[in-house]
């Protein structure tokens, strides 16, 4: 599975560089890029220290921060993706912001972590 999304995605960027470069030009595209992942990093800094503050509150109240937890592997995922030069990527990067994107996944690997783990 790992070794076709490493097949594919390149597949899916070039094809659509190619695309936007026809469509806007080469300077435009490459401006898009650098700009999505200077804003992408604001995020992902913006988002980490206020992930930082919250988790040190809760452990100062003797809470475990497991929201917090959760939301710094999504910012650690969503960082490489949006540091990563393409626009799929980046798309993948920003919704990883979304709570509910968050919250599926999660659901969705919580269930098939139980299910292995039954078997």
């Amino acid at each position: 599975m790992i070794f076709l999304l490493f097949i594919f995605i390149p597949i899916i960027e070039i094809s659509i560089f190619i695309t936007i470069g026809n469509n806007i030009g080469l300077l435009n595209t490459v401006a898009i890029i650098l700009l999505t992942a200077v804003i992408g990093i604001y995020f992902v800094r913006r988002q980490g220290i206020s992930l930082l503050f919250s988790a040190r509150q809760k452990m100062s109240e003797d809470v475990m921060p497991a929201e917090e937890i959760k939301g710094g592997i999504f910012l650690l995922i969503s960082g490489l993706l949006l540091i990563t030069p393409g626009f799929f990527t980046d798309c993948i990067g920003f919704s990883m912001f979304l709570k509910p994107v968050q919250d599926f996944i999660s659901q969705k690997a919580r269930d098939y972590f139980r299910s292995r783990t039954r078997e």
